[in-house]
């Protein structure tokens, strides 16, 4: 009877060993899985900026030049799109923040799943590519043009969106580029908060004005802090968009004014730039008393 209960414990322990084993090898390959495609990915992305991504002077006015002379303006980088275009036909243009991880190529593709799990060369990774909405026309022509990027948590895609959390992060990255084929546009920043995945932050087209600027008020009362940025119904938007982990399904969303640069001399303007302190100092006053950060719920 002894020996009996000897082999059925021995038997016992061989099987949860085995148990065991089998967990800890599929927990070493899933960190493996993880690791190994966040290294890919990032050494894909960095190829690409390498390859196809040229930098150049801060954005400036053309020196000396005379009073009656519109400034001209131009971006940080500037991007070969025949290149690009050799690799993935659906790319539709670059995002930009300097001095930030942002610098990726974006696309549209016939769904918005496909790129959620694909590289922009079409291969299988968890850090997917950063993608328009498929609802949305490439030539930003609706009322809110949607970007979704993963948040990854070797910072990648677009985590560092989160980071818009701390008014100081907005203070020293207060706009995106964004570069196209045809034209390039600078991004300033007017709203961020956090939200649900079924949120009105994804409307795209509005059948009025009425309805656009209701919603663009809506949009800037629910930011994290007052940007100073003003938008009219006159003006397209750019939402930026990715996981966040408050609650289930949560989002966070940056949301930018869309600006031709030739159009952006106010912004980009040198003279016209503020330290960190006089922006934070404006916005204050524009506030007008309303200047607790807005209260997201998960109702949203």
């Amino acid at each position: 009877m002894k020996s009996a209960k000897r082999v059925l414990w021995k038997g016992l322990l061989v099987v949860l060993l085995g148990v065991f084993l089998g967990v800890f090898i599929f927990a070493a390959y899933q960190l493996y899985y993880t690791f190994n495609g966040y290294r890919q990915a990032t050494k894909k992305y960095d190829s690409l900026n390498e390859q196809f991504v040229s930098t150049q002077p801060e954005a400036t006015p053309t020196p000396e030049v005379p009073e009656e002379t519109p400034e001209v303006f131009t971006a940080p980088i500037t991007i070969d799109f025949d290149g690009l275009k050799e690799r993935n036909k659906e790319v539709a243009g670059w995002i930009y923040c300097p001095d930030t991880p942002i610098s990726y190529p974006v696309v549209k593709g016939a769904d918005n799943e496909y790129y959620l799990y694909h590289s922009f060369d079409g291969d299988l990774n968890q850090s997917g590519t950063i993608f328009m909405d498929t609802v949305c026309e490439v030539d930003l022509s609706q009322d809110n043009t949607i970007l979704y990027g993963h948040h990854m948590n070797n910072r990648g895609m677009f985590a560092s969106l989160e980071d818009y959390r701390q008014e100081g992060y907005y203070d020293a990255h207060p706009i995106f580029y964004y570069l196209t084929p045809d034209e390039t546009y600078v991004l300033p920043i007017f709203s961020m908060f956090l939200t649900g995945g079924d949120s009105d932050v994804y409307a795209f087209n509005f059948a009025t004005d009425d309805e656009y600027a209701k919603f663009l008020e809506s949009m800037t009362a629910r930011s994290n802090f007052n940007t100073g940025v003003e938008v009219s119904p006159d003006d397209h938007i750019m939402t930026l968009s990715t996981c966040a982990y408050d609650y289930d399904d949560a989002r966070y969303v940056v949301l930018c004014k869309i600006v031709p640069i030739g159009e952006a001399g106010s912004i980009l303007k040198p003279s016209a730039e503020k330290t960190a302190e006089e922006t934070a100092e404006s916005r204050a006053e524009n506030t007008s008393g309303e200047g607790t950060p807005a209260q997201i719920t998960m109702a949203e």
